[in-house]
């Protein structure tokens, strides 16, 4: 079998550019699907601090200016996400989170596809590679990730995981060119302003830059240039943080509790931690066989660099969230994994093929891989029928909490409001009908006001009930 002929009949008879585009395409009408059927319009949490305070009220009151956008929401500058916020309302006149989901989905969706081109592309690569299709379908169709799908303020998670990817790639594989290393930059500013931890996208990038001058060939002048440049955009990135009272409460309190929290982020998607080095160990035996052998690749360099930006992450989550302990990350902080897990794919099937004789060593490394393969899929496909359950429990409470929300549109009456503090779509009762009060707010919601009798209704589609 020879490299340019992978094994695959479908790799055959289409390019690599088309599967990638049939991944997309697919992974995009799953999230268009699990959002028309689970998604509501009422604004959900944070979105009501973080645009509707923020750039909505403005906007509608005529007083936006390019500072809102920008101004800190908790720890984080989300200015992608206003973006879509303010996109959605001027073009359809509602401050509507189905609308905005639904962008978030499309922006989703180039993900994958560019994972899957990006590992198909090169001639010379591994047989089998093929099997990255259905890896990349998986991390793209199953549930875990519900908060962020359903949710359209999430959006920022894919803002940050598309920056950092095309950042990544950039400096992987054009390496000398001053135009790609300049973009690759502007994206790591970018990632900088979507979530706090986008200023470790300056780090990756800054590694992967540092990898290409050790590993490939061509002028180094650049790329050098450009990693003193990351490194100034990550310590500027990191000195403008806002410091959130009360969450200093939630970072691991020391070292102990910062490895165990790290263990059991970084062994996502299994919820042992004990096996978080199986999650690993392909990219480990095959980046330190690199470093062995001073041999590389494009695509070995920017798997390298997609590993080292997961793994970063995971450490983040760990530290920020890490006290009493982590056990499994959060729904939403789950696709942050993703771009490492698929590098760890292709690892792992390079790893199947780097001893071509039969001997132990060839025997260790296919029973690793064996090992990352059941792992990934195992724990992927036994958290289905749960993420499942919590995804109608949580549109059977935003159902509810928007029904108790037009209740108090349509009444004027405050007890409607005077429930359960999961029943409504903001933690604070008073702080939502101060919001709720204001005609600004008011008139960029998405519901119907209609007579108190009448039921519920509301102007985008909800799916079946």
């Amino acid at each position: 079998m020879s490299n340019n002929d992978p094994g695959s009949p479908a790799m055959r008879w289409l390019s690599p550019l088309t599967l990638a585009m049939g991944v997309g395409m697919v992974a995009l009408l799953a999230r268009l699907l699990y959002i028309q059927y689970f998604g509501t319009p009422m604004p959900f949490w944070d979105q009501w601090d973080g645009e509707g305070a923020s750039v909505i009220k403005p906007l509608v009151g005529g007083t936006l200016q390019f500072g809102h956008l920008l101004t800190p929401h908790n720890e984080h500058r989300i200015f992608p996400t206003r973006l879509v916020a303010l996109a959605t309302y001027l073009a359809t006149g509602q401050w509507n989170n189905v609308y905005e989901a639904r962008v978030g989905a499309l922006v989703f969706c180039v993900i994958p596809a560019l994972l899957v081109w990006h590992a198909l592309r090169d001639a010379g690569a591994a047989a089998g590679r093929w099997l990255l299709v259905p890896v990349a379908l998986l991390l793209s169709l199953l549930p875990f990730a519900w908060e962020n799908f359903l949710v359209g303020f999430q959006s920022q998670f894919y803002f940050l995981i598309l920056s950092s990817v095309v950042a990544v790639t950039l400096v992987a594989r054009h390496h000398q060119s001053i135009i790609a290393l300049t973009i690759a930059i502007a994206l790591s500013v970018l990632a900088s302003i979507t979530m706090a931890s986008g200023l470790l996208t300056a780090v990756a990038v800054g590694a992967t830059c540092v990898m290409a001058c050790l590993y490939l060939p061509g002028r180094r002048a650049p790329a050098l240039c450009a990693t003193v440049v990351l490194a100034v955009i990550a310590a500027v990135a990191y000195s403008r943080i806002p410091v959130i009272a009360g969450h200093g409460a939630l970072r691991a309190q020391g070292p102990g509790e910062l490895l165990l929290a790290a263990t059991h982020t970084l062994a996502w998607p299994a919820r042992d931690n004990g096996v978080f080095f199986i999650v690993w160990l392909p990219s480990i035996i095959m980046v330190l066989r690199m470093l062995v052998r001073r041999q590389a690749t494009p695509t070995d360099l920017l798997m390298t660099g997609l590993c080292a930006w997961s793994a970063l992450q995971g450490l983040a989550i760990a530290y920020g969230r890490g006290h009493d302990g982590m056990r499994v990350p959060p729904s939403r902080y789950t696709e942050l994994f993703v771009p490492g897990l698929f590098a760890n794919a292709w690892f792992a099937i390079q790893l199947w093929c780097v001893v071509p004789t039969p001997s132990r060593m060839r025997t260790a490394a296919r029973t690793a891989a064996v090992a990352f393969a059941l792992l990934l899929v195992g724990a992927l496909l036994g958290q289905v029928s749960k993420d499942m359950g919590k995804i109608q429990k949580f549109s059977a409470a935003c159902r509810l909490q928007q029904e108790n929300v037009v209740r108090y549109l349509t009444s004027g009456d405050p007890e409607a409001l005077k429930v359960g503090e999961f029943e409504l779509p903001y933690p604070d009762a008073a702080r939502l009908k101060a919001q709720l009060d204001d005609p600004a707010i008011r008139q960029a919601l998405p519901v119907t006001l209609v007579a108190p009798s009448t039921p519920t209704t509301a102007e985008a589609p909800l799916g079946p009930r």
